[in-house]
């Protein structure tokens, strides 16, 4: 298969996020990726940054992959946490998203022993046409060694109303976006995560 689209990271330069809070936190786009400047993070009301299914017509009617792996980490006050990792698909704007999960590990209970990193990863292989808007396919999520969320199923949701062409104003305009989120269900200054793979492979 070959790579379509990527953030440039690997285990050398991945991109992390951590640290206190119960809230999603969105994983950083690496800098010089697709936007000048700095570093973008994703939010929960922007987008900037995301992962696109550029609307060039490549992909229409072709299945593809969708793909994120890396690790994960709590820190050593966090008592029994779950930890939950989303792959999430942006169908609005960059700044006013429209977010919808199409993969997700579910909510996994932490391994006993914390300040220990255990990998993590996600995959989920789709399709989609213009003719039917629909976007659909399967997911499968691991963490150490483990699958997750009942082993390969269904997409956790569908995307409608997609274009491979982009737009009528804008052609070539990104399809959808894609997003990596983790949450922790407990507060831990020494939490943390990494991801080290996401990419786009037809």
């Amino acid at each position: 298969m070959a790579v379509v689209n990527q953030w440039n990271i690997n285990g050398s330069s991945p991109v992390t996020v951590g640290g206190t809070g119960t809230a999603a936190k969105y994983f950083t786009q690496p800098s010089g990726n697709f936007t000048a400047g700095a570093s973008t993070t994703p939010s929960s009301t922007n987008a900037t940054g995301q992962l696109a299914v550029r609307g060039d017509n490549e992909l229409n009617g072709q299945q593809f992959m969708i793909l994120a792996a890396g690790n994960f980490e709590v820190g050593p006050g966090g008592a029994c946490p779950a930890v939950t990792i989303d792959m999430v698909a942006n169908t609005g704007t960059l700044i006013s998203p429209t977010y919808t999960v199409i993969a997700s590990t579910g909510a996994v209970t932490v391994q006993t022993n914390v300040g220990v990193f255990y990998p993590w990863q996600i995959e989920a292989t789709v399709n989609g046409d213009t003719q039917s808007g629909i976007l659909s396919g399967y997911q499968v999520s691991v963490v150490d060694n483990s699958v997750k969320a009942g082993g390969v199923n269904a997409l956790a949701s569908t995307l409608s109303g997609l274009n491979f062409f982009g737009n009528v104003i804008f052609p070539g305009a990104p399809v959808f976006g894609v997003v990596m989120r983790v949450t922790f269900s407990v507060s831990e200054p020494g939490n943390a995560a990494n991801m080290f793979q996401f990419q786009i492979q037809s």
